[in-house]
């Protein structure tokens, strides 16, 4: 029986290995199902084919795989909206959207957010799930609540830039259908039950129940424990973000340790594992009990719903959702007497996750869960120092000249052993995931090791138990009772503060380019071959550690070359980035030259494009420094995402108009630079690598005292728009002309500058203004001449650029229109021959 247990075993773990393998192909290749049904009968002609000659694994692992491309490929499409729907996210306008609560309000970087079920659309029955932003404040609101609000809706559509993860995928993961925001907390109105005709299904009552003990547990957190602490353990024991110094988080991160700022896997096991140990032993000393019931079977089954419970009371994450699936197949193993293996365990909750979502494989946070563990299961065992053989032989030893001797001895031997296996499980884990995070985050941590071993014993053995235990106490029996564990949680809060303060200060992150899909997969896997090969046989080390060099040589190759091509990459090469609203453009210059010329931004600071589009989109180019950054003119849109590069790449000048436009913003950007040593010289005309970047305005000139100067500034009277620094790229006979903002009178000083000899006429324009009816004047077109015109913009923005009637004139003109929110980045190559050809995303129709 117990072999039978196992195969099925091994075939659950090949068939989820399969399952998601298909789906991570179907990701990688934006899969459609009418693309996959087409190819559909080659794999199943050769699952037919294994099986006739009795291959069933490989036929079994081809169809899993083959359906899981299929899922992923469905799961990709945008859900269809109803009709009356649909017709009010095209108009664009402001309507009354009424539903009820699904999930408790978080709070985020720019606000709070919550998602609600949508019943009613200005009266009329409609049925979406809706994620709402809430700019400022956080609604008093819990699962089952209804609400009515009046905002914009908008459909799911994320940027699409090269190498940078889209947003879309995940907002599908988590089913969403629209989003909504609002400025304030107070624009959302509860509805009391008599002003509804709608009601919350029934299992909200259990969601409403858990985020009602959420907010009793942190109030009994609050009466105990205030300020940084206070923060630190509503983050570490109940998963709420209330604000964290960003001081902190960046100490966290130079310790390798910021899995501890969220109600992480690790946090929920060791949750569980008090809780089951404590309950057995509880059981167990219960007189006669024993006879009747096993008290491990039945602390197995008690710790079930309990670790459930926890998981819904601290926002049911993906990592802890996969935690407890986990614990729960381990548990239930337990209590029916087949204790598993770690890896069935992993299989069972990752197939039930993909079955509930196939987009959840592409959730950063499941990633590094599942790899997390793998590299604990598999490789632990294997690398932490054995002790059972050494503290029996020393012991038996030991007996029989002194007994103190020997009890002494095996404690040191098993504090040895603990202390051994955690730092075998930081190594195992540290090298199996810096792949991963070096290619979403860019950055690598060497002091990880040290901090884990610092931080992660703290949390996970004192502050979240502690203060999980204190929280219940205190919330049920009143803040006496609660009073001792959250006060010994409190200290540990502080000590592990401290720590990650004195990682931030001396620790060093390392900011790096950030590998590909397949440079990532081999990095990972080839580490773990390297960790797997330690303490083999002298044959089985040679085979494991040939694949570890091997994958590591050819993942390591495949950066070298990458890099190397963009080096000696002999065009120009011109991307126009996907920021939403803004403008950001990189140009790369034939011998490896960059300049980015602005960081896209928001008016209301609600999202960075410098984190999360530019700067992975320069390490996914294998860019880590800048030869110049510009910005056109101080105005959110085009300068909030460049506080983020300026602060994580080491730029050799930033260029600006002079303008301040009456912004403190910029004035915090110019301290940034001159506080990272980055010069800010006056503008000048400036060649590299064959390419010359002209300036052609704004100029100011100055005769006083018989001198004659004449260079970029800003005359008197200028508005900030018209003052925007216009940049000229020309390369091979072709040109890029960059032109900020600027409106009809900064078109007609462009203009002017023909006059003086400066050429004006450009293949490719950056169009004014982002379309705008104040801007590309038909005298500003018949200067340039463009044959190429790229609109940088948001999708459905509120400006309802650009303006019908200037599109209508640059077609009219044949001029080739390209943009943004349609298109995707949009890239621009001029070979060394004159060749110009563009590049979109979503295509260049």
């Amino acid at each position: 029986m117990a072999s039978r247990w196992r195969k099925h075993g091994v075939r659950l773990i090949w068939w989820t290995g399969a399952l998601a393998l298909g789906v991570a192909i179907s990701l990688l290749a934006d899969a459609t199902p009418a693309s996959v049904m087409i190819v559909a009968p080659l794999p199943v002609l050769l699952a037919f084919w294994l099986a006739r000659n009795r291959r069933w694994v490989l036929a079994e692992g081809i169809v899993a795989c083959a359906i899981g491309v299929y899922m992923g490929a469905r799961a990709m499409q945008p859900r269809a909206l109803a009709p009356a729907i649909a017709a009010v996210v095209d108009s664009d306008r402001r309507v009354v959207a009424e539903g009820w609560v699904l999930s408790a309000p978080e709070i985020a970087d720019d606000g709070s957010r919550l998602r609600f079920s949508l019943e009613r659309l200005d009266g009329v029955a409609a049925r979406a799930t809706v994620a709402l932003s809430v700019a400022s404040g956080l609604p008093d609101l819990l699962p089952g609540d209804a609400l009515r609000v009046t905002a914009r809706l908008r459909s799911v559509r994320g940027l699409a830039n090269p190498g940078v993860a889209d947003s879309a995928t995940r907002a599908r993961a988590a089913g969403i259908d629209l989003f909504a925001g609002v400025g304030a907390s107070d624009a959302i109105v509860r509805l009391d039950d008599s002003d509804i005709g709608f009601r919350a299904p029934v299992f909200t009552i259990v969601f409403r129940w858990a985020a009602r003990v959420r907010r009793d547990l942190g109030r009994a957190i609050d009466q105990v424990v205030g300020g940084g602490a206070g923060v630190f353990l509503h983050t570490a024991v109940l998963g709420e973000r209330r604000g964290n110094d960003p001081r902190v988080e960046d100490g966290f991160r130079a310790a390798g340790a910021t899995h501890v700022l969220s109600v992480s896997g690790l946090h929920l096991a060791a949750v569980a594992l008090v809780f089951f140990a404590g309950l057995r032993r509880a059981l167990a000393a219960i007189p006669r009990l024993p006879l009747w019931v096993e008290p491990r079977a039945a602390a197995a089954l008690i710790a079930i719903p309990a670790i459930g419970f926890y998981t819904l009371v601290t926002g049911s994450a993906i990592a802890t959702v996969r935690s407890a699936l986990m614990m729960g197949f381990a548990l239930m193993g337990i209590a029916i007497g087949r204790r598993g293996g770690a890896l069935v365990a992993i299989a069972a909750a990752v197939l039930v996750l993909l079955a509930w979502s196939p987009l959840v494989i592409s959730d950063i946070s499941f990633q590094l869960s599942v790899i997390s563990v793998l590299a604990l299961a598999m490789l632990v065992p294997r690398l932490a120092p054995g002790g059972k053989a050494k503290v029996g032989s020393l012991t038996a030893s030991t007996a029989s000249t002194d007994g103190t001797d020997a009890v002494a001895a095996t404690r040191f031997l098993r504090s040895r052993r603990w202390l051994g296996g955690f730092a075998a499980a930081t190594v195992a884990v540290g090298l199996t995931t810096a792949p991963l995070v070096t290619h979403y985050f860019g950055e690598i941590t060497p002091a990880a090791p040290l901090g884990n071993l610092l931080l992660v014993p703290l949390v996970e053995m004192i502050v979240v138990p502690c203060g999980l235990g204190g929280a219940v106490l205190g919330a049920t029996l009143g803040r006496v009772w609660g009073w001792p564990l959250l006060t010994l949680a409190g200290w540990a809060a502080r000590a592990a503060l401290a720590i990650a303060e004195f990682f931030r200060c001396h620790a060093p992150v390392w900011l790096t380019r950030s590998p590909n899909a397949f440079e990532t997969a081999a990095l990972s896997i080839g580490f773990a071959c390297l960790l797997a090969s330690v303490r083999r046989s002298a044959s089985g080390r040679g085979a494991v550690g040939a694949a570890a060099a091997m994958l590591l040589a050819v993942a390591l190759g495949s950066m070298g070359v990458r890099d190397l091509a963009r080096r000696w990459n002999p065009n120009l090469v011109v991307t126009f980035l996907d920021v939403g609203q803004g403008d950001a453009a990189l140009v790369q210059m034939p011998g490896g030259a960059t300049i980015l010329i602005d960081g896209g931004g928001t008016y209301d600071g609600s999202f960075d494009p410098g984190a999360w589009v530019v700067e992975p989109f320069l390490r996914a180019r294998g860019i880590t420094r800048l030869d110049a950054v510009v910005l056109s003119h101080p105005h959110p849109d085009h300068m909030g995402g460049l506080h983020r590069i300026l602060n994580r790449f080491p730029v050799s000048r930033l260029w600006t108009s002079g303008d301040d436009g009456h912004n403190p913003d910029y004035l915090l950007l110019l301290s940034e630079a001159r506080a990272r040593g980055i010069p800010t010289p006056v503008p000048v005309l400036w060649e590299a690598g064959g390419v010359v970047i002209e300036p052609l305005g704004p100029f100011v000139t100055n005769r006083a005292g018989g001198d004659f100067f004449e260079g970029i500034g800003v005359p008197e009277g200028t508005t900030v728009n018209d003052a925007s620094l216009v940049l000229r790229a020309g390369f091979a006979g072709r040109s890029v002309l960059f032109t900020g903002d600027i409106e009809a009178n900064g078109e007609g000083e462009i203009r002017g500058r023909m006059d003086v000899g400066q050429t004006v006429a450009s293949d490719v324009l950056k169009v004014p203004h982002h379309g705008s009816r104040t801007s590309s004047s038909l005298e500003f077109l018949d200067a340039v001449r463009p044959g190429v015109a790229v609109m940088s913009l948001g999708w459905r923005n509120r400006f309802h650029f650009p303006r019908p009637e200037i599109v209508k004139r640059y077609r009219d003109r044949g001029v080739r229109v390209l943009r943004t929110d349609l298109n995707g980045a949009v890239t621009i190559t001029i070979a060394p021959d004159g060749v110009l050809s563009a590049t979109c995303v979503r295509g260049c129709r």
